[in-house]
């Protein structure tokens, strides 16, 4: 035996061993900038009864600043993921959590409820692309290839997470310090890790190597297409309606507050169990089965809700986000999967902006109809009856995104 046959094997170990650092290293970064970005999201329900405590703004005025946040992101998109396949994406996404954290270090200085929408709303949903689920999802694609609605759970569960840990911290400095030192605390944090994450230890993301042959072909998956599109608008709608509203609903039902948090913190780390889990089933199993789970959830959701106000009893709530993570927090990654089945491989990163648009136009008009509902009549019943409608288009475009795009 030469000594080459001892360095080529030694040389390949090493190589493998740098390969498998790569992906783990890229992998645990993914998780923590979905954390950062779970933690803005599910925290502005906390945000949302501490401001109208102190400033005495309405419902719809509060939830609007969410929406104007949710929507800006949304038509933003497609311009943002056009950039990041032309320039340094590193940097841009730096860029952007540079202008998220000041965005939210700027609303601890608005007094009025315009002046919030376009600081947190317009701004801070420019600067929210930093912790986007396709920007991240962008970057794993490029690192996983084999299992990558695995990957694409792990990183996702990252924000179920931070809901379990920093929600109770959120509510702690809230309550200890004012809701504005709570914002400058997290728009500080946003601003340097986000930034330092993106730039020293994220891949940038790949650029798409396009021939003539490589276009999207607009005749084959238009239809099951847009029956995804329409069930990810309506999950994401029915979500973030549901989410923006829970605090306020369980202390509606008869919760405390104090409870109602912990309950919200508990159901965020069932979810982050749950996020891992569907990834796992999705290239196990398919998306199909992961959206029969889904769909129990949903069910449970809404008859917990149901069995609380006509039975008086607020019991049936601690029920209600457990079942509501599980019916809608798996969406980003059934999205992808599904996506993936449906279209080819180069086209993907465009697909997943138009499904990424949907969605985030979901976002914006669920907190904005549940708040509004809840002004009009001071009760949850009609807010809570057109979300389960909203639910069910969601369940049902995906059934139809998938029955066409079997018979395809």
């Amino acid at each position: 035996m030469t000594a080459l046959d001892h360095v080529v094997p030694s040389g390949l170990k090493a190589r493998s061993h740098r390969v498998r650092l790569a992906k783990r290293t890229r992998l645990a970064t993914a998780f923590i900038l979905m954390a950062i970005s779970g933690l803005i999201w599910t925290s502005f329900s906390l945000f949302l009864v501490a401001i109208e405590a102190e400033l005495h703004w309405s419902r719809t005025e509060i939830s609007g600043a969410f929406s104007v946040f949710a929507l800006t992101n949304a038509l933003t998109a497609p311009a943002f993921g056009y950039a990041l396949g032309r320039w340094d994406s590193r940097r841009l996404l730096a860029a952007a959590a540079l202008v998220l954290g000041l965005a939210l270090c700027g609303v601890t200085l608005v007094e009025t409820p315009d002046v919030y929408w376009i600081v947190f709303g317009v701004i801070g949903g420019i600067g929210s692309h930093c912790t986007s689920s396709y920007a991240v999802f962008a970057v794993l694609a490029g690192r996983f290839r084999e299992r990558p609605a695995t990957a694409m759970a792990i990183a996702d569960a990252g924000s179920s997470f931070a809901t379990f840990l920093g929600l109770p911290l959120i509510h702690w400095i809230i309550v200890e310090a004012g809701w504005r030192t709570a914002y400058f605390i997290l728009g500080s944090s946003v601003a340097l890790v986000g930034g330092a994450l993106h730039l020293l230890a994220m891949d940038p993301v790949r650029r798409l190597q396009q021939g003539p042959a490589d276009g999207p072909s607009i005749k084959s998956p238009l239809l099951p297409l847009l029956a995804l599109a329409v069930a990810y608008f309506c999950g994401s709608a029915a979500y973030q309606g549901l989410v923006t509203q829970q605090i306020a609903l369980l202390e509606h039902y008869g919760l405390a507050e104090s409870l109602a948090v912990w309950v919200v913190a508990l159901a965020g780390l069932i979810l982050f169990v749950w996020r891992l889990w569907s990834g796992h089933l999705c290239d196990l199993r398919g998306p199909g089965r992961v959206m029969m789970i889904a769909a129990i959830g949903i069910i449970a959701t809404f008859a917990s809700v149901a069995i609380a106000a006509a039975l008086a009893a607020p019991g049936a709530l601690l029920v209600f986000p457990i079942a509501a993570g599980i019916a809608f927090g798996g969406q980003q990654v059934l999205l992808a999967a599904t996506a993936r089945l449906m279209t080819h491989p180069a086209t993907l990163a465009s697909i997943l902006g138009i499904c990424r648009m949907a969605s985030g136009l979901g976002m914006a008009a669920g907190p904005l109809v549940a708040g509004y509902a809840y002004d009009w009549t001071g009760q949850y019943a009609l807010p809570i009856s057109l979300l389960a409608i909203t639910s069910l288009g969601h369940v049902a475009g995906y059934a139809t995104a998938l029955s066409v795009s079997a018979r395809r």
